[in-house]
């Protein structure tokens, strides 16, 4: 019930932000120029702005100071302990209060790179919030909660397919990439858990 409360709660905090920011800032398309060079190669067929290597190497610095907070600091471990099993964790003396508050802040401030970042390489709009939310559900479906290796294998993956998809079929199938992602990971984990069912006696 406190989960699903405070599900609730974060989706009409997203809501209430993003009026905001239509409010101050409009409905319209946003950019960031950064004014960076480019580089051009294989006779330029291909072009690569020097802000995608720089949002690359943010995001890959970022990650990294994340996946060894999480697995080195106290607060890291009590994070996953909590996650792994609240009751646990309560009866062990770790403060879950504390931890999901924590939890909250940090995940926020992440989000709030993850935004420049994306500021830095692609166009922001108060409602685009919805879109990275799709992306962001599927790869945590089919790399799993808590598995920082399989979510960083699973960005490149979905990521790579969808712009593949964009090539072939088109911008209008690129943003349709995720949800068939999606789609296709909850059915093979359906039919995973149907053959792992057994029956009590």
């Amino acid at each position: 019930e406190d989960m699903f409360v405070s599900l609730l709660a974060t989706f009409g905090l997203s809501l209430l932000l993003q009026q905001v920011m239509n409010l101050f800032y409009g409905p319209e398309v946003q950019t960031i120029d950064m004014k960076l060079p480019v580089i051009d190669a294989f006779d330029n067929m291909v072009t690569i702005p020097y802000s995608k290597i720089l949002s690359l190497v943010l995001a890959a610095i970022i990650t990294t100071c994340v996946i060894i907070f999480m697995k080195r600091s106290r607060m890291g471990q009590a994070i996953r302990a909590t996650a792994q099993d609240p009751r646990a964790a309560r009866v062990l003396g770790i403060d879950t209060d504390r931890v999901y508050a924590f939890t909250f802040a940090f995940n926020a401030a992440l989000c709030g790179a993850a935004g420049v970042l994306v500021s830095i390489i692609w166009v922001i709009q108060p409602f685009y919030g919805i879109t990275y939310s799709v992306r962001t559900f599927a790869i945590v479906t089919a790399a799993g909660l808590g598995n920082l290796p399989g979510v960083i294998a699973a960005s490149f993956g979905i990521g790579l397919f969808e712009k593949y998809t964009g090539m072939i079929l088109g911008a209008a199938y690129e943003v349709a990439a995720p949800v068939s992602i999606l789609v296709i990971v909850l059915i093979i984990r359906q039919i995973s858990m149907k053959r792992n069912r057994q029956a009590v006696r």
